[in-house]
């Protein structure tokens, strides 16, 4: 697991610092973050000509946390639903465009399972 980010204001320091002349090293002392911090700073602002951080790499995810939320909470209310009835709600309801599989796995995260039809008793022919 990381370290948290620096701040950027931390970030803006080190190139004014590097600007005066001081080496890595003594930037890293005064300022109380890891060389390692002060060399990739130093290496970002000179790619990119800005101390900003980056956003996230990955995929990012199709449905928020409180969409999820109202799909389990819809569960909740008429057990009965099928997994083909909840993705027609999540596109009436929700806007969302998800299929069978991504609400099985949102149910799956809060340990509920969609409604399946009892099986029939099978005619035979005597």
């Amino acid at each position: 697991m990381g370290k948290k980010a620096v701040s950027i204001d931390t970030k803006k320091g080190i190139i004014l610092l590097r600007d005066t002349g001081m080496c890595q090293h003594e930037i890293s002392r005064k300022l109380n973050v890891s060389r390692t911090c002060v060399r990739q700073t130093i290496r970002k602002f000179n790619e990119l000509h800005t101390t900003a951080t980056k956003p996230g790499a990955g995929r990012p995810f199709k449905m928020t946390r409180r969409q999820k939320r109202t799909i389990k909470l819809q569960q909740f209310r008429d057990d009965t639903l099928s997994l083909n009835d909840l993705v027609r709600y999540a596109q009436a309801s929700l806007n969302l465009n998800i299929s069978r599989q991504t609400v099985n796995r949102i149910l799956r995260e809060f340990d509920l399972v969609s409604y399946v039809a009892p099986r029939k008793p099978q005619i035979t022919h005597v």
